[in-house]
């Protein structure tokens, strides 16, 4: 009697074990999928936002600094989700597509820009934000060094004062190309006045620069033409400078009256 309730006692106590043990697994499974999940779900939502900061201002990007940059985080957040992946095949293929755009060319810069409407540049200097402030935690995180992410910001501070400049410059060439060097020549001006006030130092803003200092040129050639051949040079002088007077603020920007009620 004593022995058969030692060996139910020894079962019930064996039974127990194996509860606790298989409980304890499962607990642990279920612990390690949740965490599976999380990391899952942590980097794909942030490679997503890489993403997105990159697509973001690919239509203005003239230099692959930044967005070479922001695709190497893309592509290390994507490696690293493949553990994590229940379709490790899928994420391979976005690495290969982000690998091929990475080496893509830049826009190519121009002088001749199109025209951005007011809720264009206000979205793109959004997106410049949000990507200067992504640069910023991948230098927090050891990402990019200070010297590389100094050099990313300064390229972002480019293209959003390029932005500024996209309605005076476009309306400066279309009164170019249109013939009418006199407010031509103004608003090339006040362009070149504004890029020598300001300290960034880009390629992009020498070739502008470059860029101007021929249309002035090519505009001023035949002034300078005629204050050479003429009898009276103080007389063209004093022509030139009251043309340049007279030409209301709203016609150097292409406003009508009108069309600021």
């Amino acid at each position: 009697m004593a022995t058969l309730q030692i060996l139910t006692i020894t079962i019930l106590f064996i039974i127990v074990i194996v509860s606790v043990v298989v409980g304890t697994r499962a607990q642990q499974k279920e612990r390690e999928a949740t965490e599976r999940k999380f990391k899952q779900l942590q980097l794909s939502n942030r490679a997503e936002r890489v993403e997105q900061h990159v697509r973001g201002i690919l239509p203005i990007n003239t230099d692959n600094i930044a967005t070479d940059a922001l695709y190497s985080f893309y592509i290390d957040c994507l490696k690293e989700l493949i553990d994590y992946s229940d379709s490790p095949e899928k994420i391979e293929e976005s690495i290969a597509k982000a690998e091929e755009e990475r080496a893509a060319d830049p826009q190519p810069f121009t002088g001749e820009p199109e025209e951005l409407s007011f809720q264009e540049k206000s979205t793109y200097k959004e997106r410049l934000t949000k990507t200067a402030k992504m640069l910023l935690y991948m230098r927090r995180k050891g990402r990019i060094s200070h010297t590389h992410y100094k050099l990313c910001y300064d390229y972002l501070r480019w293209l959003n004062l390029w932005l500024q400049l996209n309605r005076q410059l476009v309306q400066a060439n279309k009164n170019y190309h249109g013939g009418d060097m006199r407010v031509a020549q103004t608003l090339y001006g006040v362009i070149l006045s504004n890029l020598k006030s300001n300290t960034i130092d880009r390629a992009e803003k020498h070739q502008l620069e470059a860029f101007i200092q021929d249309r002035m040129k090519e505009i001023v050639a035949p002034q300078i033409m005629a204050l050479q051949n003429a009898e009276n040079p103080e007389e063209v002088i004093e022509e030139l400078f009251l043309e340049l007077g007279e030409t209301p603020d709203d016609e150097l920007l292409g406003e009508s009256p009108e069309s600021k009620n």
